[in-house]
């Protein structure tokens, strides 16, 4: 069954009423010549006509030049295509400016002939431009002659309205009383009129095997979504947001399960010591009364004696010269330096990293200066 069509005229000037005709069903159904072609089809025939339909543009036979090629033996159809293509080109006096379409015909006795169509590159994106103006996007461009039967022995006809052309096999010509006399003296030339015409358009659809919308100037295509394809991204869309806040979610679980399961361990461990606890900051501070219960934790000796030692390494000027360490877990020492000055960068280290200390200073017997101090963790 043949598409619904807009067929209109490709424009040749600016501000040019184009000549227009809506095909349905098989059958033209509307038919006129405006300004904007597409505001005038949409007036005839209900909306749903309008829902699916081609845009097919015809091009004057005079802005076109269409050339049948003898076929060539022994070679593949791309490459009879491509020799004909090559061939048109050389023929034209403008070939830098030609756009140039090709297809196969059958000639009947099995050898496959050529035809190619040409028109200007200006024309055609002139033509394109005009029909965007308009909001039109034709799907196919072609040669209004080539709409015409090419069979049979007499030529045909036909009143485009904006061009009338004949043709004979594949020659085709504008219809002018001059290249009748040249091309076509020996025929008889039959016009296609009325339902005859109709019919011819309606058929345009299997006439576009020479359709200019081709190279640089193929139509783009849109892809369109239907609306399941619409709901469906959607869902995913909904799904990759519901997963990326889920697997943050799921890592924080795991590592609550799995800090709760340390803690679980640790106070398990430590039950055997301080005895059941409800939490780890209590078991710790169990612990702690366990150590300065027994002496050892903060109050140790190891602590304010590293401490001790740490700070004299500040001071190399600085000597210990007695040590000793009470159970009540404070550190006595005598420390020694020519003036009591450089003491005090020492003792100054040890408030500073939280013990209490006291100094009692003195002077020796060689006049060195002496600090009898006491250090104690806090």
């Amino acid at each position: 069954m043949n598409p619904n069509l807009l067929l209109i005229a490709f424009p040749a000037a600016d501000d040019e009423a184009l000549y227009w005709w809506r095909v349905a069903d098989g059958a033209v159904q509307a038919a006129g010549c405006d300004p904007d072609p597409r505001v005038a089809s949409l007036g005839d025939g209900p909306d749903e006509a309008q829902a699916d339909i081609r845009v097919v543009s015809l091009v004057a036979s005079h802005l076109t030049t269409i050339m049948a090629h003898a076929a060539i033996s022994d070679v593949t159809d791309n490459q009879a295509l491509a020799a004909a293509s090559m061939t048109a080109k050389a023929n034209s006096l403008d070939s830098a400016n030609l756009h140039i379409v090709a297809t196969m015909i059958d000639t009947g006795d099995g050898a496959g002939a050529v035809v190619t169509a040409s028109v200007g590159r200006d024309i055609l994106s002139a033509g394109l431009v005009r029909l965007q103006a308009l909001e039109l996007d034709p799907d196919e461009i072609l040669p209004s002659g080539w709409l015409l039967p090419g069979t049979g022995d007499d030529a045909a006809s036909a009143d485009f309205g904006f061009d009338q052309v004949v043709r004979a096999d594949n020659l085709i010509a504008a219809d002018d009383p001059a290249l009748r006399e040249i091309l076509f003296a020996d025929q008889a030339i039959v016009p296609v009129t009325g339902v005859a015409f109709d019919a011819m358009l309606a058929g345009a659809s299997e006439k576009c095997d020479l359709n200019f919308r081709s190279g640089p100037f193929a139509k783009k295509t849109q892809r369109a979504i239907d609306a399941k394809q619409k709901r469906r991204l959607g869902w995913m869309a909904a799904a990759l947001v519901i997963l990326s806040f889920a697997i943050p979610l799921v890592q924080l679980a795991k590592y609550h399960w799995a800090a709760s399961a340390a803690d679980e361990a640790a106070l398990a461990s430590a039950a055997p010591v301080i005895g059941d606890q409800e939490n780890p900051d209590s078991a710790e501070r169990a612990l702690d009364q366990r150590l300065i219960a027994e002496n050892r934790g903060n109050i140790m000796f190891p602590v304010p004696a590293s401490a001790l030692y740490s700070a004299l390494q500040q001071v190399p000027n600085v000597s210990m010269t007695r040590m000793a360490y009470g159970e009540n877990g404070i550190v006595t020492a005598t420390l020694s330096a020519v003036r009591n000055e450089d003491i005090n960068p020492a003792l100054l280290a040890l408030q500073e990293a939280g013990f209490v200390i006291t100094a009692t200073p003195r002077t020796d017997a060689t006049g060195s200066a002496q600090a009898d101090i006491t250090v104690r963790a806090p």
